[in-house]
């Protein structure tokens, strides 16, 4: 079983992503995500659904990611939704 993970509001996670998971602070310049190349996956939810549960029935979960400077990846799907002026997510 994983060991139990610390959660907290998408809005920490620029000042979370600046140490790494021993606690201590990333080697190098501040990471800012805004620099990150944003990257997108589509992940799939599907379930059983009809009378002979025949019929299988997906939806799509979109998950953003930035990729910065080192290799290092974060998701950010949480925090792009907060981050967006409201004009940008109202499209």
């Amino acid at each position: 079983m994983a060991p139990p993970i610390e959660t907290f509001p998408a809005s920490q996670l620029p000042y979370r992503i600046q140490a790494a998971a021993n606690g201590k602070r990333r080697k190098g310049k501040e990471i800012n995500l805004n620099e990150c190349e944003l990257m997108e996956m589509v992940q799939h939810s599907c379930w059983l659904e009809g009378v002979k549960q025949d019929l299988t029935v997906c939806k799509p979960i979109v998950k953003l990611f930035r990729r910065c400077a080192g290799g290092l990846v974060i998701e950010t799907t949480a925090w792009e939704d907060g981050n967006q002026p409201q004009q940008a997510r109202d499209g």
